[in-house]
């Protein structure tokens, strides 16, 4: 099946660009994308290879080869890859007539766009479709954080009538031109995505303008572009509202535009490796009817404005926060691998039973989000097969929630309060070495053993099979 996808996928491109085949409805294109994965951390790194390996053509290789037929490749432009520095310009309010500067100014270098033409390349030569996510940490500091006039960014923010705005603006703008004009005659399984998550920074008003200006740009540079399919999102709310943001003017100028969002809810869950997030469990009734709903939201507006919808990025933490690097877990845990794989699952059927697209968010084995190992070729097997629609009957574990721990920090003890009994429960420290204790189910305290301070996991599991991860912070004085 993947050999006759990606012969009619090959047929479709020497057709487009030697025949000028009209280009799919945006509908079928979403279709035609189904499930993909993002190449995250490579090309949005300020320089390739540090955040993670650079990227080969074998790693998109084993993307197509395990059965996805998407891949998102989010790409930063802006840093050492475009000059122009902006940086000389007033950012105070009425200087915008000081701007003296030009579209010549801002050049991306020639050999940044042959490595994403090359990239690009392999892609479509594995049958992908293949979406040019505009992304980056060089993206937020010299262009994103500039309209967010929040505390957190004060120091990047601009005035919008001041000359660094207007230089900003100019420069965002030239490089999606030279994108544009680079990539004209390309098959149409190639999509522009103008920028990944402006809604944190730019209001629904700015955004509407943004995508108006680049829908523009790529629409005047000839050739596929005029009919190409493009990714937008809209301004001012995340996740599952932001493309609800997005203005009926832009939607009705254009009739090849894919509206797009992110999903990372319930954030306590889908980055409870963190220090500050630690629900561990997901999949109960609750948790699945928020998605249901949520979504559901975004097939209505769909629906009722005529737009498809690609859902750009969901996940949720390595199992235990495990550093696939290191080989160690994370010092304050991490998702149960079940809920884990069930949550990746849920999403990914969720999302095509609904019409949408997919890539789920990957960042290589050196990301807390892995799903595949760049460093050795290898799959977390579970989860791929939980996004590719292969593991649907395999049993999953129940989850317990309504379940309290205390004092938490601990140091000689702890009670637990719930009304299931209980199997057995055990500490498990950072290196996975295993602590059971000792407990009756007519007795709420449990004794703890003499280990060193710090974070640890207490893993419960009850007598009808249900289980709890929780997070415990032991501090003896």
């Amino acid at each position: 099946m993947k050999h006759l996808t990606f012969l009619r996928h090959a047929i479709v491109t020497v057709f487009s660009l030697q025949y000028g085949m009209s280009q799919i409805t945006p509908q079928q294109m979403v279709s035609d994308m189904g499930r993909g994965i993002n190449l995250g951390n490579v090309l949005s790194a300020p320089v390739e290879g540090n955040w993670a390996p650079a990227l080969t053509q074998t790693y998109i290789k084993d993307v197509s080869d395990a059965g996805f037929t998407t891949i998102r490749i989010p790409i930063d432009f802006l840093g050492t890859r475009t000059s122009g520095n902006t940086s000389s310009y007033s950012k105070a309010a009425g200087t915008s007539g000081d701007y003296s500067g030009t579209l010549a100014d801002y050049m991306v270098s020639s050999s940044y766009l042959d490595r994403v033409e090359e990239v690009i390349n392999w892609g479509l030569n594995e049958g992908l479709v293949v979406v040019l996510d505009f992304h980056g940490k060089t993206l937020k500091e010299e262009f994103l954080y500039t309209f967010s006039p929040k505390d957190k960014w004060a120091a990047y923010y601009t005035e919008p009538t001041s000359a660094k705005r207007i230089a900003d603006n100019e420069k965002f703008r030239a490089i999606w031109m030279q994108i544009a004009e680079r990539f004209k005659d390309y098959s149409y399984n190639l999509l522009f995505e103008i920028v990944n998550e402006p809604y944190f920074f730019l209001t629904d008003v700015e955004m509407d303008v943004l995508n108006a200006d680049v829908i523009n740009i790529i629409r005047n540079s000839g050739s596929n572009n005029v009919d190409r399919n493009i990714i937008i999102t809209g301004g001012s709310k995340n996740a599952y509202e932001a493309p609800l943001q997005i203005g009926d003017a832009v939607i009705n100028s254009d009739s090849h535009l894919i509206a797009t969002f992110h999903y990372y809810w319930p954030r306590a869950f889908t980055a409870s490796s963190g220090e500050n997030d630690n629900d561990f469990d997901w999949g109960n009734t609750s948790d699945k009817s928020e998605i249901d709903s949520n979504f559901g939201a975004v097939q209505s507006w769909s629906q009722s404005k005529n737009i498809p919808v690609f859902l750009g990025e969901f996940g949720a933490d390595n199992e235990g926060g495990y550093n696939y690097v290191t080989m160690t877990y994370g010092s304050f845990g991490g998702p149960e691998n079940a809920s884990r794989v069930a949550y990746h699952e849920y999403l990914a059927e969720k999302a095509i039973s609904l019409g949408f697209a997919f890539t789920a968010w990957d960042a290589g084995d050196e990301a807390n989000k892995t799903i595949y190992k760049v460093s050795d070729g290898t799959w977390v097997v579970d989860v791929k097969d939980a996004l590719l629609g292969n593991s649907l009957s395999t049993p999953r574990f129940k989850t317990s929630k309504g379940f309290r721990l205390f004092p938490n920090p601990a140091s000689t003890f702890i009670k637990l309060q719930t009304g299931k009994p209980i199997d057995h429960i055990a500490l498990v420290d950072i290196n996975g070495r295993i602590f059971p204790l000792d407990y009756n189910n007519n007795d709420p305290s449990i004794k703890l053993p003499k280990v060193n301070n710090g974070v640890y996991i207490l893993k419960t599991i009850f007598k009808n099979g249900q289980h709890k991860n929780s997070k415990l912070l032991i501090n003896n004085l």
